[in-house]
C-alpha cells in the first residue's frame, strides 16, 4: 500500500541509493546480500523503498517496503524532516484537499453561470467560494502566476462580481492549479 505523504530519504551511507528510469527516480535500501559461490562474490538484494520527489530531492513518496525496514525497529533511521520539508508536505496536504473542494465548486459555478452570466454572486456565495480559493492562493503564493489570482469581490453596493465574472476567475484558478501541480507535486 503507497502512502500519499512524503518521508525523508534515509541517509544511510551504503545502504541507500538512487536508481532512475525513464518515468521515475526510486529509492532503494540494501536489505542484503547473498554470497554466490560459483562467482565468489556478494550478490546485493536491492529492495525499492519509494519514489524520490522531483521538487523536493530529499523527500520520497513511500511504499509497502519502507514501512517492513523503517517501522519501529528501524525508527532510529528516520532523519527529522527541515523546515522547508515541513512547509512543502503542509503545502502538499491542504493543496490536496483545497484543489478537490475546487473542482466540485468550479463544476457548480459553471452549471450556474450557464444559467445566469449576468447575475450577481450573493453574499454568502462569494463568501464560501473565497473560503476555498484563499488557501489555494496562500500556496501558489510563491509562484509567477499568482499575480493574476484574486478573490470574488464582496460589498460592492451594485451587488459584487456576476457569474460570469467568477468564472473567469475560477478559470485562471483551475488553469494555475494545472500548473502547481505540474511543477511542484
Amino acid at each position: 500500500m503507497n502512502r500519499t505523504e512524503p518521508v525523508k530519504i534515509p541517509g544511510i551511507p551504503g545502504k541507500i541509493n538512487l536508481k532512475k528510469d525513464e518515468n521515475a527516480v526510486r529509492v532503494r535500501y540494501l536489505a542484503g546480500r547473498k554470497y554466490d559461490p560459483g562467482r565468489k562474490y556478494n550478490i546485493p538484494k536491492w529492495v525499492v523503498i519509494g519514489l524520490q520527489i522531483e521538487a523536493m530531492p530529499s523527500l520520497m513518496l513511500p511504499n509497502h517496503n519502507y514501512d517492513l525496514y523503517f517501522t519501529e525497529g528501524g525508527e532510529e533511521m528516520r532523519k527529522p524532516m527541515t523546515e522547508e520539508e515541513a512547509r512543502y508536505t503542509e503545502d502538499r496536504s491542504i493543496f490536496g484537499l483545497y484543489s478537490g473542494f475546487f473542482d466540485k465548486l468550479y463544476y457548480e459555478m459553471r452549471s450556474q453561470s450557464r444559467k445566469n452570466p449576468g447575475e450577481p454572486v450573493n453574499q454568502y456565495k462569494a463568501d464560501r467560494i473565497n473560503k476555498v480559493l484563499k488557501p489555494l492562493m496562500e500556496v501558489m503564493k510563491d509562484e509567477k502566476y499568482c499575480a493574476l489570482l484574486g478573490l470574488v469581490e464582496t460589498g460592492n453596493p451594485k451587488g459584487g462580481m456576476n457569474y460570469g465574472d467568477v468564472m473567469v476567475l475560477l478559470s485562471q484558478y483551475r488553469n494555475a492549479i494545472e500548473e502547481y501541480q505540474k511543477d511542484n507535486i
